[in-house]
Order: structure tokens, then C-alpha cells, then sequence
């Protein structure tokens, strides 16, 4: 994904519980609409369009650039705890009762990695399987190593945190640098009590023979539960977790079991499910009604019908025309 269907569908980064969804912070949008106009659309000038494509996705026009409000980093210290996958049960139920007492300028995910066996991999990681703790924290080093304290006193097999550029962020989550087949889903939570890491262990964790390579949760709340002032249609997440599983589709075969784990492991965890789906997040068909407030998607749907009538423009989770 590129950063404009990043941002269009809303866009949770590093700095997001301090600084929210990324589309919150696109101050402009310049775009070509259905009937050939192209347009700069910001609070000022069309600014049902740019409220609309604020996380409303890519139903409304072809982006040509986005302008964005920028945020002075001072300091950020950043990294990775890493465990063997057999503790995963000890280290996310700590993650999970630690995560929603730290403040908002601390961003963190609790992940199984199973790791394969690439030989352009380094050899400590390469076809080995861990239980980890990713997180960034806008502040200083002391502060963040006393914020991380109770994940550190599990001793962990690795421990990469140090003082990081922002451009650094780009390589903390360990994506391939070179885009890969993958198929995923995701689930939005209410909550991560310890019934529900015990479920996600049950489904994904130890002794599982899995075809996903990475089952996650990431810490939502701080920004991104609060309504942002002046957003568009996806104010804020409601959610205090956010589930994402992913497996590299090699075959027809794997495929099916990708979809298979990942939707059990969706079953296992609807008893704390939001109700609200992320549509970033979203690879199989979904009501895209499903991701906003009544009134935000009835609006998104009157703005389509203004500018897209016909439905020239087809994204992946359009919103219909009123």
C-alpha cells in the first residue's frame, strides 16, 4: 500500500495514539474528479470533498498529491523485545495488562513472528519463531526504558530499543523491503482481557501448526480514540485493540489455509469484537457501512452521488451513491 490509500483509508503509524489516523492529517487534497476537473480540495475549497476523502476512501476521485500537517520529533526511542515463541502466553498477557497504562506517546504491539526459512534472512532470525514486543516512544531514553521495565523483567532473548531517527520507524515492524504476495484479516477489539490473549494462544500460539506468519495485536486508544477536531468521516477508532494476521499466499493450497487460520482465529476473538471494521485492514469483501458512524456514511454517500454519479471510480471498498 502507498501512502495515499494509506491515508484515504486512515492510517495507523507509530506516532498514532499520539498524533492519530493519518488522514487527520492531510490539510489538502489536490484531485481529479469524475468529470474531468481537477480540483484542490481543503477547508476552504470543496470542502465536502476533502471531508470526505479523509477516510473515506478512494470512491471520490483520483489523488494526484496529498499535503499533510507535520510534527516536530525530538526525541524518539524505539525497538523490539524478543522472546521465544514457547513464552508467548507469559509475554502477552504482560503486554496486554501493561499496554493500557502507558501514555499516549507510546505506541506498542504484542506479535507471534514466525519467521521463514529465506536465506536472505540473518541467521538468528532466519526459519526461527518468536514472541515479541514492538513499541515507540516519543520521549526520552530514561523515560522510555522506566516505561518498559515490566516487559524487561521477562528477560528477553533480544532487545534491539535504542534512540532511533524517525526514518527508523520505516524498518521497526521487520516488513520485507520488496513487496511480497500476503493475505491477511483483522479483527477490531474492545479489549484484550486475559480470555482473549488465552483464545489467540489457543488458535495461533505455541505447538500450532500455522500457515500465518505473523499474528498481532496493536495498542489503539490515546489519539485515536478521541474524535480528531475538524476530521473527516473516521474521527477516531473504536477499538481498543486492533488484531491483524497475515500469511504469504505460495499456492493455491496455502491460500486456503491462510483463510482458514485467519478465520478461525476472527472466530476465537468475537466475543471482544468492536463491531466496526478497518477497511485498510480489510481484504475480503466488506460493507463498507460497517467502518463509519450512520450519519458520517450517509454523508460520504450524499458527497458521492455529488461528485461520482455514475460510479466511474471503483475502489476497493466504494461507498454507493445515495
Amino acid at each position: 500500500m502507498g501512502i495515499v490509500g494509506y491515508s484515504l483509508g486512515g492510517g495507523i503509524g507509530w506516532l498514532a495514539r499520539r498524533h492519530g489516523l493519518a488522514c487527520n492529517s492531510v490539510v489538502a487534497a489536490e484531485m481529479v474528479t469524475a468529470d474531468g476537473e481537477l480540483v484542490r480540495a481543503d477547508a476552504e475549497s470543496h470542502a465536502d470533498l476533502f471531508w470526505a476523502v479523509r477516510g473515506g476512501g478512494g470512491s471520490f476521485g483520483a489523488i494526484t498529491a496529498l499535503e499533510f500537517a507535520l510534527y516536530p520529533v525530538e526525541s524518539l526511542y524505539a525497538g523490539a523485545l524478543f522472546f521465544p515463541l514457547e513464552r508467548a502466553g507469559e509475554v502477552l498477557h504482560r503486554w496486554a495488562e501493561w499496554a493500557p497504562g502507558t501514555p499516549e506517546e507510546l505506541t506498542s504491539v504484542g506479535r507471534i513472528l514466525r519467521f521463514p526459512p529465506l536465506p536472505e534472512l540473518p541467521d538468528h532470525l532466519r526459519g526461527r519463531s518468536f514472541a515479541l514486543v514492538e513499541a515507540a516512544f516519543l520521549g526520552e531514553e530514561s523515560a522510555g526504558t522506566e516505561l518498559l521495565r515490566p516487559l524487561r523483567e521477562l528477560g528477553p532473548d533480544m532487545d534491539t530499543f535504542s534512540t532511533i531517527p524517525p526514518a527508523g520507524l520505516a524498518e521497526l515492524h521487520m516488513d520485507p523491503p520488496q513487496p511480497v504476495p500476503g493475505q491477511s484479516d483483522h479483527l477490531l477489539l474492545s479489549g484484550a482481557p486475559p480470555q482473549a490473549i488465552d483464545a489467540l494462544l489457543e488458535a495461533e500460539g505455541p505447538g500450532i501448526e500455522t500457515p500465518l506468519l505473523s499474528v498481532e495485536l496493536r495498542h489503539l486508544g490515546g489519539a485515536l480514540g478521541k474524535p480528531a477536531e475538524a476530521s473527516g468521516p473516521l474521527a477516531q477508532l473504536d477499538g481498543e485493540f486492533l488484531m491483524f494476521a497475515v500469511g504469504i499466499p505460495m499456492g493455491p493450497e496455502v491460500a486456503e489455509a491462510i483463510e482458514h487460520h485467519a478465520g478461525d482465529l476472527r472466530s476465537a476473538l468475537s466475543p471482544w469484537a468492536a463491531g466496526r471494521a478497518y477497511l485498510n485492514f480489510a481484504e475480503r469483501p466488506t460493507d463498507t457501512e460497517t467502518a463509519f458512524p450512520p450519519e458520517q456514511f450517509r454523508r460520504l454517500q450524499e458527497i458521492r452521488a455529488q461528485y461520482d454519479p455514475t460510479d466511474l471510480f471503483c475502489a476497493n471498498h466504494p461507498v454507493p451513491a445515495c
